[in-house]
């Protein structure tokens, strides 16, 4: 086995499936695609979660061809990880996948190693070490019919030790998260170059530019994600009422695209200005309508670069030059990404809600926020994005208590 490589494979039916299989030979691994099937598939975890599984794979079987660790083989005779192997093991994790699989070379002593530089974050280290050790276990207990209790207890020892390895997991930081969105001055000049005919804008014909003047409107005025705007269809858009539905749409026949996209949470309808509707409207009815391939697909969005994909679905990737576009237009620019828009329009809500005075609770707007966004009102997700909003409201009510403090006559701290 020299290499592993990701199949893609799209049904009939729209399901998306991902198989390990051997570079060279197109054969899939048997444990690890059985694994994915029964335990990954099997407990409705998403495509995503089989992708960073499969990656987690290919980092323990580049491991075992490089230091020539059986693990099959000894599995079946209940030979497990030494501690200088769970040490090679973690010192492996640590590479970037490219450089994982590109060591090639004479088999190494185990024992001796190879000098190790750490590639990847401690977040990745720890998914991948977590999806090996539970693999490992589970492969273990197949291998082993009917273990007995002190094997199971070798098995558990062997998982603990593995994770016990894994980096320290931290709470995810929220000391900068408030400050992901675009400054308020940068926004207004990002949608002003995206406008159509603009002399710095970074998209090259009319048509492209009105596609993504859209795509950035869409982004600003509704802080939708990237995979909820390129699942978006034709008729999700009302243009009599003036709406917009994000609908879940897993495993869609109709959806070409090996890497779907996908709306993370929950459904919901949003209202869109009359403004917002005319540059959709323009877009679908005008420039859509033309690429003959756009007619046999319901996708609002689709690919104007000419050549076998013209007129199908924008991809991801295809999302992504065109973000990649906009911010090589200006060293400032290098900001704008999709979810930064998210972030903005989280505390612009929060201006808006301000300039209605007490128009609605605490609890009123945090639902309010949960529905826009689609959120589940219990996962407290709300409270995250608006803490830009708090943090400036708790440095105007000290600035207040202080100025307070002033006017009393009070001279010391005491």
């Amino acid at each position: 086995m020299t290499s592993l490589v990701t199949k893609h494979i799209v049904s009939s039916t729209g399901e998306r499936q991902k198989l390990l299989v051997d570079g060279c030979s197109g054969v899939p691994l048997f444990y690890p695609n059985l694994y994915i099937t029964s335990q990954i598939r099997g407990s409705a975890k998403s495509v995503a979660t089989i992708q960073s599984f499969i990656t987690s794979m290919k980092v323990l079987y580049s491991w075992s061809a490089e230091y020539s660790v059986d693990i099959e083989g000894r599995w079946k005779r209940a030979e497990w990880l030494k501690i200088w192997e769970v040490d090679s093991l973690r010192d492996f994790c640590s590479l970037a996948l490219r450089q994982a699989l590109a060591r090639k070379g004479k088999v190494v002593n185990i024992k001796q190693g190879r000098p190790v530089a750490s590639n990847v974050n401690s977040p990745t280290k720890y998914v991948r070490m977590t999806f090996i050790a539970d693999y490992l276990r589970w492969l273990a207990e197949v291998l082993n019919k009917e273990p007995g209790k002190g094997r199971r207890i070798e098995i558990d020892e062997m998982c603990k030790s593995i994770k016990s390895h894994r980096p320290k997991k931290k709470g995810r930081s929220d000391a900068s998260r408030e400050d992901k969105g675009l400054d308020p001055g940068l926004l207004q000049e990002v949608m002003e170059v995206s406008k159509p005919g603009h002399e710095r804008n970074p998209y090259h014909g009319y048509s492209l530019q009105v596609r993504n003047a859209a795509i950035m409107a869409l982004l600003h005025f509704l802080g939708i994600r990237r995979g909820e705007l390129l699942n978006l269809r034709v008729d999700d858009i009302d243009f009599i009422a003036n709406e917009l539905r994000v609908i879940r749409r897993a495993d869609s026949s109709v959806d070409s695209r090996i890497y779907q996209p996908l709306v993370k949470t929950e459904e919901r309808i949003l209202p869109i200005s009359n403004r917002l509707a005319e540059i959709l409207s323009e877009y679908v009815t005008e420039l859509r309508s033309v690429f003959p391939r756009a007619r046999k697909h319901p996708y609002f969005f689709v690919t104007h670069k000419p050549g076998p994909y013209q007129g199908e679905p924008l991809s991801n990737s295809g999302f992504g030059k065109l973000m990649s576009a906009m911010q090589g237009v200006a060293e400032e620019f290098s900001l704008v990404h999709a979810h930064a828009f998210r972030h903005s329009w989280n505390y612009r809500f929060s201006k808006a809600l301000d300039e209605a005075g007490d128009a609605h609770s605490p609890e009123r707007e945090e639902k309010m926020r949960s529905y826009l966004m689609g959120w589940k009102e219990t996962s407290g997700t709300a409270a995250t994005y608006n803490r830009r909003h708090i943090k400036e409201k708790a440095k105007e009510a000290i600035l207040m208590y202080q100025r307070g403090i002033g006017r009393s006559g009070v001279a010391s701290d005491e």
